[in-house]
Parts: structure tokens; sequence; C-alpha cells
């Protein structure tokens, strides 16, 4: 009885139908230095400059999604645009996945929670933030400011300006700057310059591990300091650098040079100090609980 009253039920109830993925495909002229900004939630974007004075925004969002918003200058040729991604509270959001194309030196704002950005060829400013997934940047920005809770960011290139941030999410440079600032609590920094010349820089992390590799251009300032993760410098031979590194509880291990370490103030930690060739490049780096390790790269 009760199983026919459910089947009688299920006949009667109101049917929905299920909304289609959507199709994206926006485009508009606008300024070489346009402004755009991207909110909401989204799986993917692929940020791409281009050499046309015009953005366009293509891909599908799914089902539950809505894609809002235009130009800030609803005629003409526009200096700013605004887009969020609006989602019912269930909706899945694998379905949303975006192409950007911009100018070159357009200024791109994002924040979503759990995606993938990729960016390529910008040359303006980059503000960026998400809490999970990844974030790749590869290109000159003017301006770069990450911001990540556990998702992973990669830098390949070279930045007038950048600041790096995580929580969990680990950071990799792969390339230089003027200023430039890699923070983490527990992520792991990877940082090598290769060719690319690096002049101010600062990697700090509470727990996690520095890693840097390469060679500091000439008068370079690069200081790194953690208070438990573990420090290592790979530097090429010869090298024109000066460098300062102390910990306080921490041991120092020197690989690279002929130099020992000593110990450090009141009988505690150790310290190490020496200039190399012309001593051009000065390197500080500091550690309360942290190892440090100086070898060849």
């Amino acid at each position: 009885m009760h199983s026919r009253f459910l089947i009688a039920a299920l006949f009667l109830a109101p049917l929905v139908p299920a909304v289609a993925q959507q199709k994206v495909d926006i485009r508009r002229a606008t300024t070489s230095d346009v402004s755009i900004r991207l909110g909401g939630a989204f799986a993917s974007l692929k940020v791409i400059a281009w050499p046309v004075d015009s953005i366009a925004l293509t891909g599908a969002v799914g089902a539950g999604h809505r894609l809002e918003g235009g130009a800030l200058h609803p005629t003409g040729v526009t200096s700013g645009m605004k887009f969020f991604i609006e989602s019912a509270a269930d909706a899945s959001t694998a379905g949303n996945r975006l192409e950007l194309r911009v100018p070159r030196n357009a200024r791109v704002w994002v924040k979503t929670g759990s995606a993938d950005i990729d960016v390529a060829g910008v040359a303006g400013g980059l503000d960026l933030n998400i809490i999970g997934g990844s974030i790749r940047v590869n290109g000159k920005p003017r301006e770069l400011l990450v911001e990540s809770m556990d998702g992973a960011v990669t830098f390949s290139g070279y930045a007038d300006y950048a600041r790096l941030k995580t929580a969990t999410g680990n950071i990799t440079l792969d390339g230089g700057g003027e200023d430039l600032s890699l923070m983490t609590v527990s992520g792991v920094i990877q940082a090598a310059n290769g060719e690319r010349p690096l002049h101010r820089a600062r990697f700090e992390s509470v727990t996690g591990p520095i890693t840097y590799v390469g060679m500091p251009s000439p008068r370079a300032d690069i200081r790194i300091d953690t208070h438990s993760g573990g420090i290592e410098l790979r530097f090429p031979k010869p090298a024109n650098l000066e460098l300062d590194a102390e910990t306080i509880t921490g041991m120092i291990e020197n690989a690279w040079s002929d130099r020992r370490p000593i110990a450090g103030r009141e009988g505690r930690g150790m310290e190490l100090a020496f200039s190399s060739g012309m001593g051009s490049a000065r390197v500080q780096v500091k550690s309360f609980k942290g190892n440090v390790r100086l070898t060849t790269n």
C-alpha cells in the first residue's frame, strides 16, 4: 500500500527541467590597458595576452550556474569589464571552464575558490586569488599579486614587482625580477632565477623548506627567513657575493667554500659570514630552528 502511494507521488511531483551547459562567447573592443575583473565559481581559467585592443571571453558554464556582468561603459570602447559566475549551492563547478584573451597591457583581477588558473603573456597587472587548485603565470607582468590557501603557485618569467603568498601551497619561481617576495606558512618554496637577473627578493616561511638555486645579479639584496624550515642555497663557482647566515638552534653546513661556521651568540646556534669575489651581491639568511646548507649548483 505504501509503495503504491510513493509511486503515485512520484508521478504527481512537478518535473524540474535540467539547465543545459551554456556556451560563453563575449567579445568587446577595449582600451589597451583595460581592467578586467572575474569572480565566482569556475574549475579552470586561461588568460592569454594577444596583440589586439579587445577582449574575448569564451568557454562554458554548467548547469546551476549563470554568468553575469559586462562592460562598465555600455557603448564605445570600454576601459573596464566585470564578470561574475553565480552558482546554486549544490552545483558542481566542473563544467565552468573559461578562456579570457586580453590586450597585452591589460590588468586582470581574479578571485575564486578551487580552480586551475593559467596566465600567459600579460605585461600589465595581475591580481589572482584562490583557495585551492593552482596558479601558473608565464610572462613579464609589471605587477604580480597572488594569494592562495593550499593551491600551488608557479611563476616563470620576470616581474617588476611580485608578491606571492600561500598558507600550505607550494611556491615555485623560475625567473627573476626587480622586487619579489615569496611567503608561505608551511608550503615549499623553490626558487631559481636561471639566466634572468634577480635584484631584490625576500623568501619567507614558518615551517616550510626554502631552496634557492642560481646567482643574484650584481648589487642584489636577497633575504631568506624561516622559523623551523630548512634552507638550501646552491650558488655557482666562482660567484661575487657576500653572505651572512645565522641560526638560533639549527645547524649550518657549508659545502660551497672552505669557510667554517662558528658558534652563534652566547654559544647558541651557528653563524657563517664570508665574501667571495667582488662581494657585490648580498645574501642574508636567518632561521630559528631550521638547518642551513650551502652547496654548488
